[in-house]
């Protein structure tokens, strides 16, 4: 029986992610594919969430978002990037990463424009860039540091290209870009009129390591938030 997707999705299956967490159920093997903790909740978060339902927050919410939390956001951006965003119009709460990446696709990329991903990158860019009816081209990082390459991204630009996406701190490699490597991925998208759609998932999970020589024959290290 062939499939019953449209054609620009017939290269798409279940993402890694998902393979990835079945095969460790099947094994019984330990799940380093995907992100959520081998604990359970603190039972004073799951008290709370149980008093909020109690108390009548179990309906609806706005499609945007509650005020409060489109208030607090904007906050945040105030508060870390010295950015002033309106919460009623500039800010749209969405479930999860998934959704906003793959809503911000829809809505910014026409079908035949292009998009430039640097790879490694997360899977769900390729179906939201083909879902769009988008084509997705990409730049490889550069080994051992993975480092932006610009040369390559530069090749890549031509009349159709519509966007850059850019996941910082990135995931997988954990590489966290520097203000030199931003700044100048920017000034390239404002010379041609790009659109960046920056995926900042992990912007506060960010482990700085400091390497400390202790003897010419060892070095020990200590990290920090």
């Amino acid at each position: 029986m062939s499939s019953p997707l449209v054609s620009r999705m017939q290269g798409f299956a279940d993402s890694i992610f998902s393979e990835m967490t079945q095969r460790a159920l099947q094994y019984e093997a330990v799940n380093l594919g995907q992100g959520f903790p081998d604990q359970d909740t603190p039972a004073s978060l799951k008290q709370i969430a149980q008093d909020q339902i109690a108390g009548g927050a179990n309906q609806y919410a706005p499609g945007i978002g509650k005020p409060v939390l489109r208030q607090a956001i904007a906050e945040h951006q105030r508060r870390f990037y010295g950015l002033t965003v309106d919460p009623d119009t500039e800010v749209l709460v969405t479930v999860g990463a998934t959704e906003a990446l793959t809503a911000s696709v829809l809505a910014l990329v026409e079908p035949g424009d292009e998009v430039i991903t640097f790879e490694p990158f997360f899977d769900i860019y390729a179906s939201a860039i083909a879902l769009a009816g988008g084509v997705q081209r990409t730049v490889p990082m550069l080994f051992p540091d993975f480092a932006l390459d610009f040369d390559g991204l530069e090749a890549q630009i031509n009349s159709r290209t519509r966007a850059i996406m850019l996941n910082n701190p990135h995931n997988p490699t954990g590489r966290v870009f520097s203000k030199e490597e931003l700044d100048q991925l920017a000034a390239i998208a404002s010379a041609h009129d790009l659109i960046v759609i920056s995926d900042e998932v992990y912007e506060h999970l960010v482990l700085t390591v400091t390497l400390t020589r202790r003897s010419p024959r060892c070095q020990g290290w200590r990290s920090g938030p």
